[in-house]
């Protein structure tokens, strides 16, 4: 087979090791990490690929390497070709290799904020500097510069505070280590972070079966969803997380 993948750059190493062992052809095509948090704007980009890909009469399946992710993943439909998606809410799932292994994690320790390569390297900061900037911090300090210039410094930092707010729900960082890149730099930053915020700090193993058996073309009716052509994509919390319809 020929499969067109779609990925969240918060996979690149993982993903890109499971093309490099798959079988078949696979054409990657990855997005920015930053999409997670507008939803809408990931699901318009998610379906620019795919209707891109169902141009070509090379590809038999569009994978997507994403979850339901605040479903920015719901509403989209395959046209020519079908779509391959895991059955798993966000990408902490495929680092841990199963549902039932999120679900266990999250019973145990509900307040864990979870660190992978792609996560630091893409999104809290950027390895390749060698250094520890966390990049969620330094938004918050140029939101706040902006917030003061429209509305006052006392009305930025309330709002600050509001924007904030989600951080007192976390008590834990966890380096989900899947055997990839800089490992030791991976701890020291996910440690860095739990010091600076006083959490605790934990590194747990990752596991890429799900991510492996996507590009392999291993779809496991139980953990993969298939959509056809003509159908699209829905949320079904009681029903494998995403549906076809």
């Amino acid at each position: 087979m020929r499969l067109y993948v779609i990925s969240c750059e918060a996979l690149f190493r993982e993903v890109s090791r499971a093309v490099a062992l798959s079988p078949h052809v696979c054409d990657l095509s990855f997005l920015p990490f930053g999409l997670h948090d507008t939803p809408e704007k990931l699901r318009t980009e998610v379906q620019s690929r795919i209707d891109t890909a169902s141009l070509d009469e090379r590809y038999d399946h569009v994978v997507l390497a994403y979850g339901l992710c605040s479903r920015g993943t719901a509403d989209l439909h395959a046209r020519r070709l079908p779509i391959v998606i895991p059955k798993v809410h966000d990408c902490i799932t495929l680092f841990l290799g199963s549902n039932e292994r999120y679900q266990s994690e999250f019973g145990e320790h509900p307040g864990t904020y979870y660190y992978t390569s792609g996560w630091i390297e893409r999104k809290e900061g950027d390895a390749r500097q060698g250094g520890f900037e966390i990049v969620h911090d330094s938004r918050m300090e140029e939101r706040y510069r902006e917030y003061a210039e429209k509305f006052g410094e006392d009305n930025a930092q309330f709002l600050i505070e509001q924007e904030k707010g989600w951080l007192s729900h976390y008590n834990r960082a966890a380096f989900i280590n899947t055997g990839l890149g800089d490992q030791e730099y991976y701890r020291r930053f996910t440690k860095h972070v739990a010091d600076s915020k006083n959490w605790t700090c934990e590194e747990i193993p990752g596991d890429a079966r799900l991510i492996d058996s996507l590009l392999a073309g291993e779809w496991n009716p139980d953990e993969f969803l298939i959509v056809q052509p003509g159908q699209r994509t829905a949320e079904r919390v009681d029903a494998g997380i995403i549906v076809a319809l």
